[in-house]
C-alpha cells in the first residue's frame, strides 16, 4: 500500500507530460519514467492517447519499452533484446525488481537457482544483496531469506499493471477467495455457536454444583444444630423434678449449714487440735458442671476457706461469711457437682 501511495504522484506528473508530447519526443518520457525509483506502475501512461499513437509509427519502439516495464520480465527484454533500445542501467534494475513482483504473484517460496535464473545472477550473495537492499529495502516485497535451504519466502509483495487476458483470471481468483472467506465465516460461525452452548452448560453445571454444596452444607447445619440440641436436652433435668438449685430444698439443708459453720467456732482455739489436722489432712477438687458453663475450683481454694472458717476465732462474722459462700456453692450446683477426695 504504501508503494503505491508514494507513485501515485509520480504518475499523475508523467501522464501529463506524455500528454504533452508527441512522436519522437515521447522517448525521453519512456525512458525517465521507467528509470524513475518510485515508479511501478505504467498502466495510465500507456492509456494516453499521445503514447497509443505511436502504435505502427517509426517511434513505436518506445511503446514497446513502455509495455515491457508493464507486464513484462528481464527474461522477455533479453528474448527480445534485438527489437528493443539498451536499457540505462537504472532502467536494468527497474525491470529486474519489476521480475521477483511478476515471480511472486504466483509462488510464495522462490528458490535461489530460479531466481539468480530468471534475474541473470551468478552467485547467492549478489543475489541476496539484490534482495535485501533493492527490493526489501525498497518497500516492494517483504520475506525471509533461508541461507540453509536457499530459498526466499515472500510474505508480500506489490502488485504490477493487469496484463491484457489477465483479468479473467484474477476475478476467478478473487471468487475463489470470497468462497473460501465465505466457508470460513460459516466455520468461525459455527465455532461461536458452539463456543456459548459449551459457555451455558458450563454455567449451568456450575450452577448445580454450587446449589449441591449449598444442601450439603444446610444438611450438615442441621444434623449440627440436632446434636448440640440433644447435647442440652441431656444435661436438663427431668421433667416433673424441681433443680436442686431451687429455693424449695432451702429448708432441708439448713441443719447441715448450720453445723458447718458451727463446728470450725467450737474449736477456734484448738489449732493443733484433731479437727483442724483431719481438716487440712484432705485435698479437695471439685469439678463443676453447669447447663450452659464450665467452672473448675481449685483445691486451695477450698482448703483456704476452710481453714479461714477454722480459724473464725479472730474475725467470727468473716467465719460466718466464709460458711455461707462454701454451703451455698454446694448447694446451687448439686446436680452438677463431683466430689473427689484423695487423702
Amino acid at each position: 500500500m504504501e508503494i503505491e501511495e508514494k507513485q501515485a504522484e509520480v504518475i499523475d506528473h508523467f501522464v501529463k507530460q506524455a500528454s504533452a508530447q508527441k512522436g519522437s519526443a515521447l522517448g525521453s518520457v519512456v525512458v525517465e519514467a521507467t528509470s524513475h525509483p518510485s515508479l511501478f506502475a505504467f498502466s495510465e501512461i500507456l492509456a494516453v492517447p499521445t503514447v497509443a499513437e505511436l502504435e505502427g509509427t517509426d517511434n513505436s519502439v518506445h511503446l514497446e519499452v513502455l509495455r515491457l516495464f508493464a507486464h513484462g520480465t528481464w527474461s522477455d527484454y533479453k528474448r527480445n533484446s534485438g527489437k528493443l533500445p539498451q536499457l540505462v542501467p537504472d532502467q536494468v534494475l527497474k525491470l529486474k525488481q519489476l521480475t521477483v513482483l511478476t515471480l511472486a504473484e504466483t509462488k510464495k517460496v522462490l528458490s535461489y537457482d530460479q531466481l539468480m535464473l530468471e534475474l541473470d545472477v551468478t552467485n547467492v550473495r549478489e543475489l541476496e544483496d539484490f534482495l535485501i537492499n533493492d527490493c526489501m529495502y525498497a518497500g516492494l516485497v517483504r520475506g525471509k531469506l533461508d541461507q540453509l535451504r536457499r530459498y526466499f519466502e515472500v510474505q508480500f509483495a506489490a502488485g504490477r499493471d493487469l496484463r491484457p487476458g489477465q483479468l479473467g483470471s484474477m476475478i476467478q481468483t478473487l471468487s475463489n477467495w470470497l468462497a473460501t472467506s465465505d466457508n470460513l465465516l460459516v466455520t468461525i460461525q459455527d465455532k461461536i455457536k458452539w463456543a456459548d452452548t459449551m459457555s451455558e452448560l458450563d454455567k449451568k453445571h456450575r450452577k448445580e454444583l454450587e446449589d449441591r454444596v449449598m444442601e450439603v452444607r444446610k444438611a450438615v447445619s442441621v444434623k449440627y444444630d440436632s446434636a448440640i440440641l440433644g447435647s442440652i436436652e441431656k444435661l436438663k433435668p427431668p421433667r416433673g423434678r424441681k433443680p436442686s438449685g431451687s429455693c424449695f430444698g432451702l429448708a432441708s439443708y439448713g441443719i447441715g449449714v448450720l453445723i458447718i459453720l458451727w463446728l470450725p467456732l467450737c474449736f477456734y482455739n484448738a489449732r493443733d487440735s484433731w479437727y483442724f489436722s483431719f481438716l487440712s489432712s484432705f485435698r479437695f477438687h471439685f469439678l463443676v458442671f453447669g447447663n450452659s458453663y464450665l467452672c473448675f475450683t481449685d483445691s486451695m481454694v477450698v482448703e483456704n476457706t476452710i481453714e479461714k472458717t477454722v480459724h473464725g476465732f479472730m474475725n467470727p462474722p468473716v467465719a460466718w461469711l466464709h460458711g455461707v459462700v462454701l454451703v451455698f456453692g454446694f448447694y446451687f450446683n448439686k446436680n452438677f457437682l463431683k466430689l473427689i477426695v484423695i487423702i
